[in-house]
């Protein structure tokens, strides 16, 4: 089969890949495939995943802007969904911040544009995976080849635009399956929601696409990415919510 055949299946569970046949050498390439990877996954776009979205995460990277995938269908759950055995490989936890479209987004705009363009904002875990057995040792195209290494995204409900500001300046924590409780990055470290969604903007328009109303755009981590064990995953913004899903065993 095609990689791109080979990364569809292992997104179903049918398990990891040990390489790649054909390795894209860039971010381009990557792109490339992952185009060719949604097409064989399927479904409606309802949303999108950015990581990398910080300076300093795209400099140890080795990048210059932040990666991108589409959430499919499926791909977005409520808070206090559980997951059976299998669901995931190797997940990592990470407390992040959505925003909601409640208007469409037409070509590249401003923060202020995507403020005005926002129905409100999301508390959110990623659970962020991977269909390779070393997923480092792969390389950033291949990664974002396999759907910029997004498992789901687990969504609270939903909180004014007004609340964004407080959310970014809270305390937060992700507590791990097995009770570990991961504190905030650094204010340095943790992301800029509007800039991240002009970013995407730019990106999507650059392809051709828009960010119609409706969708949920994840802006990337405020809590360092962490693998995760079976148990209950719970991302916590002090004085905002928390959201939170259950996981059992990954793959075997």
């Amino acid at each position: 089969m095609s990689d791109a055949k080979n990364l569809a299946a292992a997104f179903r569970g049918e398990g990891p890949l040990a390489g790649l046949d054909n390795r894209p050498a860039t971010v381009a390439e990557g792109y490339d495939l992952q185009d060719k990877v949604r097409g064989e996954i399927g479904g409606k776009i309802i949303g999108w995943k950015l990581a990398q979205t910080t300076p300093g995460a795209q400099k140890a990277a080795g990048i210059d802007a932040p990666t991108v995938a589409p959430l499919l269908e499926e791909m977005i759950v409520d808070t206090d969904t559980a997951f059976g055995p299998g669901r995931f490989y190797k997940p990592e936890a990470e407390a992040e911040i959505a925003i909601e479209l409640a208007r469409d987004i037409d070509g590249p705009v401003s923060r202020e544009e995507v403020r005005a363009a926002a129905k409100g904002i999301r508390l959110a875990i990623e659970i962020a995976d991977t269909r390779y057995v070393d997923k480092k040792g792969m390389g950033i195209p291949s990664n974002i080849a396999d759907m910029n290494s997004c498992g789901l995204l687990v969504v609270g409900e939903l909180m004014p635009i007004e609340k964004l500001e407080e959310a970014i300046a809270a305390t937060v924590t992700t507590k791990l399956g097995d009770g570990t409780i991961v504190p905030a990055l650094p204010a340095e470290g943790r992301p800029d929601p509007l800039g991240v969604i002009a970013f995407l903007s730019r990106f999507v328009s650059e392809r051709g696409h828009r960010l119609p109303a409706g969708l949920i755009i994840t802006t990337g981590t405020h809590t360092a990415p962490t693998p995760t064990g079976p148990g209950l995953v719970v991302a916590t913004f002090e004085g905002i919510g928390h959201v939170a899903t259950r996981l059992s065993e990954p793959w075997s």
